[in-house]
């Protein structure tokens, strides 16, 4: 009997064990810098941030995620990360070989880097056709530093991104080139019926979720399966499209008070 009495309450403890484990989901923290630095966002920033709670509130529930964010100051986010103050932060950082043994990467979720800009009546729809014409560039933006190592390509320098698109509008160049979210704004506010954007972006610059290397494995597989279903679904385009990050969005009267309301609810919060 003092052995049956043993084994039942060793059967009763592993069951409750086991019980409370499967009502328990691990809260794994993410930490983000509302400014997004070192990005220049033509006063986007609170657009992205929007973008980006919801992006991974959508992600938390369809994955079964538990998260919760803090806001960190640009200068502190890595140094959170690496003294273990979050599982993980949005960042702009790129997945250069000599990250590979320090950081964990999520696929893309935001593009940020160059695309090109043309005139509407002109049909282009790669960059290798403009080899030997002339692209108008801010100098010292990302598209310049890129564009400067492209053989065939012939730059010209502007001091502001207006000069730069008017040039483009006298035909004075035959394109332009701007970071993705900088040139959608200008051409849909006040180009929109005389430029377009072509193409991709001409490299991977943009947002990942980035992690201590191989620390939050299952964070990052959820992550880039949910961000992938959204992709399928249209999902993802129509939260850039909501929150004014695609050439058809519209502009948010009040972003702060949409960003309070996003982060209302049990699953997400901010600290």
């Amino acid at each position: 009997m003092r052995l049956i009495r043993i084994i039942l309450f060793l059967a009763a403890a592993l069951f409750c064990g086991c019980s409370g484990k499967s009502k328990t989901l691990p809260t794994y923290e993410v930490g983000i810098d509302p400014s997004w630095y070192p990005l220049q966002l033509a006063g986007q920033e609170k657009n992205i941030l929007a973008f980006s709670i919801e992006l991974l509130t959508t992600i938390a529930k369809q994955e079964n995620l538990a998260l919760a964010v803090q806001r960190m100051n640009w200068d502190s986010l890595l140094w959170g990360l690496k003294e273990h103050k979050y599982n993980g932060v949005l960042s702009s950082m790129r997945p250069y070989t000599f990250y590979e043994k320090r950081f964990s990467f999520s696929d893309l979720y935001l593009h940020t880097g160059p695309v090109l800009i043309i005139p509407k009546k002109v049909k282009i729809i790669s960059f290798d056709q403009l080899k030997g014409k002339e692209i108008a560039v801010v100098r010292g933006s990302s598209a310049a530093l890129l564009l400067q190592m492209t053989p065939g390509v012939i730059l010209q320098g502007y001091d502001t991104i207006p000069s730069a698109l008017e040039a483009l509008a006298l035909q004075d160049v035959d394109a332009a080139a701007l970071e993705i979210l900088i040139a959608q704004n200008y051409v849909r506010n006040f180009y929109g019926d005389t430029m377009k954007m072509v193409g991709l972006p001409l490299n991977n610059e943009g947002l990942r979720l980035v992690s201590l290397f191989n620390e939050s494995p299952e964070l990052m597989k959820r992550f880039n399966k949910g961000l992938e279903s959204l992709k399928k679904s249209g999902q993802y385009e129509k939260l850039l499209q909501k929150w004014g990050l695609s050439p058809d969005g519209e502009p948010i009267a009040n972003l702060d008070h949409e960003i309070n309301l996003l982060l209302k609810g049990n699953i997400f919060s901010i600290n």
